[in-house]
């Protein structure tokens, strides 16, 4: 086949060998167990500890984030984000593919890490679309490390590309295996070459075959195996060349074809179907590591000759040894762990077909139990065994039951040989020389080997599923088992020494006062013990999922592995932390039976006395005995079926309800746990009398802690603890400083008990008793002890959901808990945790994130980021994507949040995948649970707890947000402001700019739900997105923004009865009408909204900002929105006309031609007169108020100015001063009144009394003043403007000169920098609005009449004629409105006064009527 015509057969194979790989990912996570399985299994050539480096640790992290993100990438069909996601993997895979191949890295052959890396890359650049690519990294794969490659990573694709070219070696391995077997049929010269071999082989020939003839057998399959693997790597090879020739520009020497040359030429070349024993050759079962592999490479580099591999068969027994687990047996440096090649085609294999060294897992050789043989009887023994062990494993892959049945032999001799097994297993135990008893049966220096195991060796049943389950146990890997404890790890750490250790095993060492390593003896030169070990407590959480079983069985003691269940009903069962009390017979006690039947005697009386005796005190030391030879007696099955008859029960009950001494009461409650921890039946009598949980509430209650740890192994119900009224007692022992029993140790501190038991109650109870619960441990200060009880692994998860009831109860209580707090402890929780625990902590730090101060949240979300050997951002990414959906939302803002603790302008994978997480929760409508859980999670990310009370605030509606500040006593300073607003405009930027304005849509499908709470939450995080988009650099999402929420808040302003959504969709509007393609829009609606935002013009200050834009809008007509209906009408007529008005807080003072001054209350939209004085003996002409609005001048035709005070009930007068001169018109400061009489000028009679004159040739008609600017009005329309400082006059403006004498400006008013003027009309024109910085003419008011006085509000400028009438322009625009008549008639309008809301206008008249209207 021309090289061509290869690349193109390769192209196709192997790609459709990836395209099946990435279209089943329940294969590729299969594969990955496996792989994994073999990654952490023990390599057992080595008896010694060995240090895994941090680089070590590393790199195998690099591989795990490597396929991690390889995986996100399938399964995401976002283009940018897959994208993304590859240049990550191959980063990381890379690391690994260029390894060292004759190195190791943590234990592990590089070369194993290297093939694994090439068949993801291969993944990896099929997604990329590069075929060719994806081909040279298989190839790579096989070339690197042949033989896992056909084993573990690609068995198919190697049978296809691979097995066609090996027909001469598996001719070669036929023939000779022929050979072999052809000696042990009998009448085998009757049978040709040719035959089929299959009908006349069974197991029954691995066990009579020879010694000798075994040995041959290992040797011709390893040979084999290295020929399969030779020849593989020099056609992957030789397939490169191909590809690369294909792909180079140049012209290159075309590839040689190579042929695979097996060790001997065959005689007969496979004509038939090649035999399924011969497909693969050697299989190396998943758990049995890579020393085999290694031990088999040195051995090939040492020798390439068939003799060079003989391996003495007294080492291959050495290293065979059965484990009465099923899992790895223990190897040697010389074994040579080849394996059957009948198991090696796994399911297909043909199961009448067996090798000569496969046994079944019970069925033991002729060559054991012959007594003919009974010296070889030993090692022969274990030989078979170790092959035993190999064959079991790998037939954890056989699905046929026909496996099972095949493996028992029905012969009686084999059955008589069977039954001779425990003896020689026995035998081997008791009288084998010391090596020997080191090999075989592995668990007796762990004392796990019981009496029952050794009857289920020698069991017949060989196909029973469960003993089958059994013998496929294996181990844990000697790296997961802590050398001080021999329990698997739970907490491990590493020293400086380079070995692990349990946590807790080491801080006991070194309380001790050592200071060296137990095992190295090297100094330790820091008493601080180094963070968790998470690579390692990761491997071994994936060794417990495939073996929990056993890894129950030897898990540490002090492993909290029921916190890691999924329910709370299961921390309830007995703990794991008492399993070591478990009753069991074990050989290797340290008590003989003779010691045990001694304690057992010794005991009688003692127990006869607790029952019998009336001497109260005699029961007490008869207690204090009981304990000690209880303790004594490592909880002996016999000593136990002593104590826990009836009668010695009611004994020790009879104690606790009678005795006085704490010591006793403590002991006996020692006693009663230490029986119910060793047998979980014991419960049954100790609670088969109810006074007996009564008696132990009341020794609780009466101060006697250590009960708590008897009533929690009691497991009592919520009703029991909550009617005994226990609650306050268990609080009471947490925040209390309590010391254990100096003789015995309780299985658990009264501390943890009580915090089960709280836990418990917490779980049990509904919302209301939680709530009651958690009030009383904040009020009792006990926060501070849980903090501190998260350092106990056992007990962390049961303190971690109290404090999270705590925080969710009254959430003042996070600044407490997060100024104490280690969150690495909460990390650990969650990276080894399942998937309820991992909610628990989301849900934990999610709350306590949610701080008030922008500083703190953002060290704890750096803390959360920073700590652990893994990436917490992700773990959490990859979490998210696996969480239940319930949870999805909590876990994205939490990721969401600590990405964006940086600069969030360039694109992140965990962004993109958070928001999208959260968006499409908000979008799902059938689950309005979820809905809610979201919006919760988007308003937490405003970094505001109180986000609606201070978007209130915003709109001037404070009472919600002064309520929050001061019920929390928050005082926030510059920092802390500075913080909080750049924290909100990252999220924000970030949520509104995600994929164009997506997340608007989302909260508009909200806002139309059905639901009351949903529609008020999005309001809520609508609102607060619209306003911090508005302070953001427009990016063009705007328009997404309007399009899509505006007629909501427009709905909402009109339909809502609740005055805080109105006010918050007021809030939401502002932001709008600063975006000039908003206001078309809004344009539509102006007329209804005009008329409700009225309405809210006293609750929110904002609303007149919205009521002026869409009044002066060019496509409203400001006519039709004007309403207003006269209010009432007051006859003053008895005290002449109604010179001039003035409002003031909520008050209307008016001055008549009588020298009367009355005071009117307003604030009611009526007038009520509260005061009438008659100070002034003439008219009085004029009234003003400063700015200050303290005080009040008025103006009289008697030429006295008089100062008046301003209080709630009235006006009282304070000074008079004599001007000498009939005042018009005033205005004053602190030094001067400014007035003007009947001549040209202006008077300033300062407060001392001195009169000044300032003359500018015209008569003055009116004037206003602001700072030290002094403004008049003139006759011909000219206004002038004095420097009060230097007394200079100037022209502010002057009239057309052919009007002059024809015109005069009547009234002036400033308001906003604008100074209003108005006088006779000219041309339809009756007054003039001018810019007080520039003095440019900004317009004109347009009426027929002339104006006589002004006022102006916020929206209006108001002028009144001398027929009665009132012209009303808008501000903004000055734009006529409307004009109103006073209800009396034709009267000529004296004064005017609007209210700075322009919500009430007051007009008084000539005829000595005040006529009000209620502007609408």
């Amino acid at each position: 086949m021309e090289p061509d015509d290869i690349v193109k057969s390769l192209i196709t194979i192997v790609g459709s060998f990836i395209q099946d790989q990435l279209l089943d990912q329940r294969k590729r996570d299969i594969q990955k167990e496996q792989c994994g399985e073999r990654l952490a299994a023990e390599d057992e050539s080595n008896n010694k500890e060995t240090e895994v480096r941090y680089s070590d640790q590393a790199v195998l992290a690099n591989l795990d984030w490597g396929m991690d993100a390889l995986e996100e990438a399938i399964n995401t069909s976002n283009v940018e984000t897959k994208m993304a996601r590859l240049d990550y993997a191959e980063k990381m895979l890379q690391v690994c593919a260029m390894l060292d191949t004759s190195d190791k890295t943590a234990g592990v052959p590089n070369f194993y890490l290297s093939a694994w890396a090439h068949l993801n890359l291969s993944y990896l650049w099929k997604l990329r679309n590069n075929v060719t690519n994806a081909v040279l990294h298989v190839l790579e794969m096989f070339s690197v490390d042949p033989f896992f490659s056909r084993i573990d990573f690609a068995p198919e694709l190697w049978k296809t590309l691979f097995l066609p070219h090996m027909s001469s070696i598996v001719g070669w391995y036929s023939e000779e295996r022929h050979r072999i077997m052809m000696d042990l049929i009998p009448d085998s010269t009757d049978l040709s070459f040719t035959v089929d071999f299959d009908l006349y082989f069974n197991e029954s020939l691995v066990f009579s075959m020879r010694p000798d003839q075994a040995e041959k057998l290992q040797k011709l399959e390893k040979l084999y195996g290295q020929s399969l693997d030779d020849n593989t790597k020099l056609y992957a090879n030789y397939f490169k060349d191909c590809m690369n020739d294909g792909s180079a520009t140049s012209k290159k020497a075309i590839p040689m074809l190579p042929i695979a040359e097996p060790p001997m030429t065959p005689l007969h070349e496979v004509s038939r179907k090649i035999p399924d024993y011969v497909k693969f050759g050697p299989i190396l079962p998943k758990n049995a590591g890579f020393s085999p592999v290694l031990r088999d490479k040195q051995n090939a580099r040492e020798s390439s000759s068939f003799s060079a591999t003989h391996t003495p068969f007294k080492n291959i027994e050495d290293s065979a040894a059965w484990d009465d687990q099923g899992g790895i047996p223990e190897d040697t440096k010389d074994s040579p762990k080849v394996a059957s090649s009948k198991v090696a085609s796994s399911k297909a294999a043909s199961p009448k077909v067996a090798s000569p060294n496969v046994a079944s897992p019970n069925v033991a050789s002729p060559n054991v139990a012959s007594p003919k043989q009974e010296g070889n009887g030993k090692k022969e023994a274990r030989s078979i065994l170790r092959l035993q062990s190999t064959r079991d494993i790998d037939f954890r892959g056989a699905s046929s039951p026909e496996v099972h049945h095949e493996t028992s032999i029905g012969s009686a001799d084999s059955d008589n040989e069977t039954k001779e097994w425990p003896k020689s297993v026995r035998k081997n135990f008791a009288h084998g020389d010391e090596r020997n008893s080191s090999y075989a049966y592995s668990d007796v220096n762990n004392g796990a080997l019981s009496s029952s195991r050794e009857n289920d060796i020698g069991s017949p049943n060989f196909g029973s599923p469960k003993q089958f389950d059994r013998s496929t146990q294996s181990r844990p890997p000697k790296d997961f088992v802590c050398p001080i404890t021999t329990q698997i790890f739970s907490d491990p750490v590493t020293l400086e020494t380079g070995q692990t250790y349990e946590r807790k095993a080491i801080e006991e060492w070194m309380k001790r006062g050592n200071t060296t390593c137990p095992i190295t003896r090297q100094p330790l030169f820091s008493n601080i013990l180094p963070k968790t070990n998470y690579v390692l407590k990761r491997l071994i959480s994936s060794w417990k999922e495939q073996h929990p079983d056993l890894a129950n069985d030897l898990s540490y003691p002090g492993t909290p592995t029921s916190s890691y269940g999924a329910s709370k009903t299961s921390n309830l069962s007995q703990p794991r932390r008492f399993m070591q009390a478990t009753i069991a017979t074990s050989p290797t006690s340290v008590i003989s039976q003779a010691a045990i039947e001694a304690i057992i005697s010794g005991l009688k009386p003692f127990i006869s006395c607790l029952c019998t005796s009336e001497d109260l005190k005699e029961c007490e030391a008869a207690v204090l005995t009981i304990a000690k030879m209880w303790k004594e007696s490592n909880a002996d099955a016999g000593v136990y079926a002593c104590l826990s008859t009836s009668e010695a029960v009611n004994g020790f009950m009879d104690v606790l309800s009678s005795s006085l001494s704490r010591e006793a009461l403590a002991t006996t409650v020692y006693i009663l746990s230490e029986l119910l921890i060793a047998d979980d039946n014991f419960k049954e009598k100790l609670t088969s009398v109810d006074p007996d949980f009564e008696t132990l509430a009341a020794l609780l209650t009466n101060g006697l802690f250590e009960a708590a740890v008897l009533i929690y192994l009691l497991k009592p119900t919520f009703s029991q603890i909550n009617s005994h009224n226990l609650l306050p007692c268990l609080i009471q022992i947490v925040s209390s400083k309590f010391q254990d029993l100096k003789d015995h140790e309780m299985v658990m501190t009264p501390k943890d008990a009580a915090i089960e038991l709280l836990d418990q109650v917490l779980d049990e109870g509904d919302e209301t008793s939680r709530s009651l619960i958690a009030l009383s441990i904040i009020s009792a200060d006990a926060i501070p002890d849980l903090v501190t009880c998260l350092n106990k692994l056992d007990i962390r998860q049961s303190v971690l959901s109290i404090l999270l009831c705590c925080i969710q109860t009254d959430k003042s209580c996070r600044n407490l808990i997060a100024s104490s707090i280690d969150l690495c402890l909460v990390l650990e929780l969650f990276h080894g945790g399942n998937e309820n625990l991992r909610g628990m902590c989301i849900d934990f730090l999610s709350e306590l994130v949610q701080l008030n101060r922008r500083t703190l949240s953002n060290q704890i979300l750096q803390i959360i980021k920073d700590e652990g050997a893994f990436s917490t951002m992700h773990t959490l990414l990859v979490y998210l994507q696996n969480a239940p959906m319930e949870q999805q939302p909590a876990v994205a803002s939490l990721l969401l949040q600590l990405d964006i603790l940086v600069e969030p302008r360039k694109m992140s994978i965990y962004r993109e995948e958070a928001i999208d997480t959260l968006i499409d929760a908000l979008q799902k409508k059938d689950f309005p649970n979820l809905q809610l859980t979201t919006l919760d999670a988007l308003s937490s990310l405003s970094g505001k707890s109180y986000t609606e009370a201070w978007l209130l605030h915003l709109a001037g509606f404070n009472k919600p947000y002064e309520a929050f500040m001061e019920n929390e006593k928050l005082k926030m300073d510059y920092e802390e402001e500075k913080a909080a607003y750049s924290w909100e405009k990252r999220v924000a930027f970030v949520l509104c700019n995600h994929e164009k304005g997506g997340i608007f849509n989302a909260l508009e499908q909200c806002l139309k739900s059905k639901s009351i709470n949903i529609a008020k939450k999005c309001l809520v995080t609508a609102t607060w997105l619209v306003y911090m988009l508005y302070n953001l650099p427009d990016t063009g999402v705007r328009d997404a923004a309007r399009k899509t929420l505006l007629n909501q808040y427009i709905y909402i302003l009109q339909t809502s009865k609740n005055l805080e959504d109105k006010i918050l969709a007021t809030v939401a509007l502002r932001s709008f009408i600063s975006d000039p393609g908003a206001l078309g829009d809004i344009g539509s609606y102006a007329k209804i909204m005009y008329k409700t935002l009225r309405k809210l013009k006293k609750s929110s200050v904002i609303v007149s900002d919205i009521m002026k834009t869409l009044m002066n809008l060019p496509s409203v007509n400001a006519a039709e929105m004007w309403s207003a209906s006269e209010g009432f009408e007051l006859d003053s007529s008895m005290n002449g006309e109604v010179l001039s008005l003035i409002y003031v807080k909520s008050r209307v003072i008016s001055s008549h031609s009588d020298g009367t001054i009355k005071v009117w209350d307003a604030s009611k939209r009526d007038l009520r007169l509260i005061q009438e004085v008659r100070e002034h003996s003439k008219a009085v002409t004029c009234l003003y108020i400063p700015p200050s609005r303290d005080k009040l001048y008025s103006g009289s035709l008697d030429k006295t100015i008089r100062v008046w005070i301003i209080k709630s009930e009235g006006i009282h007068c304070i000074q008079v001063h004599d001007v000498k001169e009939s005042v018009h018109g005033l205005t004053a400061d602190a030094n001067s009144a400014y007035f003007f009489s009947q001549g040209a000028g202006v008077k300033v009679f300062g407060w001392s009394g001195v009169t000044k004159h300032i003359n500018f040739k015209q008569s003055v008609k009116c004037l206003d003043m602001i700072g030290d600017k002094l403004y008049c009005g003139c006759s011909g329309f000219s206004i002038q403007e004095t420097d009060l400082q230097k007394t200079s006059t100037t022209t502010f403006y002057s009239g057309a000169r052919k009007l002059l004498g024809k015109q005069s400006v009547n009234s002036i008013c400033i308001h906003d920098d604008l100074l209003y003027a108005s006088g006779t009309s000219v041309d339809g024109t009756a007054g003039k609005v001018f810019s007080m910085t520039s003095r440019a003419l900004v317009g004109s008011l347009s009426s027929a009449y002339d104006i006589h006085y002004l006022a102006v509000s916020n929206d209006f400028i108001f002028g009144s004629t001398k027929n009665g009438t009132i012209e009303v322009w808008l501000k903004e625009r000055l734009t006529r409105v409307v004009s109103m008549k006073m209800s009396s008639g034709i009267t000529k309008i004296t004064s005017l006064a609007a209210d700075t809301e322009g919500e009430m206008l007051f007009a008084g008249s000539s005829d000595g009527k005040i006529q009000a209207w209620e502007l609408n």
